[in-house]
């Protein structure tokens, strides 16, 4: 008797499936590292919205504890696509002319900074001094727009800026208006992490939240030399029609005019907070 033996085949449709489902598999993965690799970009990139604004291959390894060949890689891709610039002598990197263009569009674009922009400038005129507009950024606040004051001795903030909340009058109004657990977060994160930037800034969590009692029920936050010695700030919160905080208005002057004019200042900085939230559609 012969017996002959057949090689076993898959059916037609069964290896097409099989296939099918490996080129699934492997466009998935490549889309899985692609995002991977789009992460770790903004990660290195978000590192230059801190106060640091210069960065070496070195401290951007040991800050993101990333390897070393990856962050040499992205930092590269950047550089050459000039979102970063690399200072010849000191070898750092910095923000470069692409991505200070794209901050650019996206400021211009802001609805808020658009609403927002005629009543900072008539706030400027009423009391002439220097008007920021910010918002909360995390832990610290971001200075979306600025109407400078031609009287001596300005305020030294800069579209684009960042500066710590805990510090700004601005950044405590706001922190005032958040829930409790967000509060509580945040006074954990300053417990360890907070630094003075004059010898008046507020470092204790327990002294920010008296702070932050006192601006929810007058409506208004002060820092005294907090954020800058000799510098006396004001502000108040900016709501939306859902009436969340979504930013704050802030008057910046010396201490001796400040203070000659306190409670004119309160009340016009308040009063430009309540025209821009009218403005977003806030109604009491």
């Amino acid at each position: 008797m012969v017996y002959s033996y057949h090689k076993q085949e898959s059916p037609p449709c069964q290896a097409g499936v099989s296939l099918s489902l490996r080129r699934r598999e492997g466009i998935a993965a490549m889309a899985k590292e692609q995002v991977s690799s789009i992460l770790r970009a903004l990660q290195i990139l978000e590192c230059f919205m801190d106060r640091e604004t210069e960065w070496t291959l070195k401290e951007l390894v040991e800050h993101l504890d990333m390897p070393s060949t990856t962050v040499f890689r992205q930092v590269s891709t950047l550089a050459d696509r000039q979102y970063l610039v690399q200072d010849p002598v000191r070898k750092s990197y910095r923000v470069g002319p692409r991505l200070m263009l794209l901050a650019s569009a996206i400021l211009g674009q802001s609805d808020l900074r658009r609403v927002a922009r005629p009543e900072l400038e008539h706030l400027s005129d009423t009391v002439q001094e220097t008007i920021n507009l910010s918002v909360l950024l995390e832990r610290d606040i971001f200075y979306l727009d600025k109407v400078e004051t031609h009287r001596s001795i300005v305020c030294n903030t800069q579209i684009g800026g960042r500066a710590p909340a805990y510090a700004t009058s601005s950044g405590k109004v706001m922190l005032s208006c958040q829930d409790a657990a967000f509060i509580d977060d945040y006074c954990e994160w300053m417990r360890r992490k907070a630094k003075p930037l004059t010898d008046s800034t507020i470092t204790d969590p327990d002294r920010l939240r008296d702070e932050l009692v006192q601006a929810r029920l007058n409506g208004y936050a002060m820092d005294v030399g907090e954020i800058e010695i000799g510098l006396i700030c004001v502000a108040a919160p900016v709501y939306d029609m859902n009436r969340r905080v979504v930013a704050a208005v802030s008057i910046s002057g010396p201490d001796y005019r400040m203070r000659q004019d306190q409670e004119d200042m309160i009340r016009e900085v308040r009063q430009t907070a309540a025209n821009i939230s009218r403005l977003l559609g806030y109604r009491l």
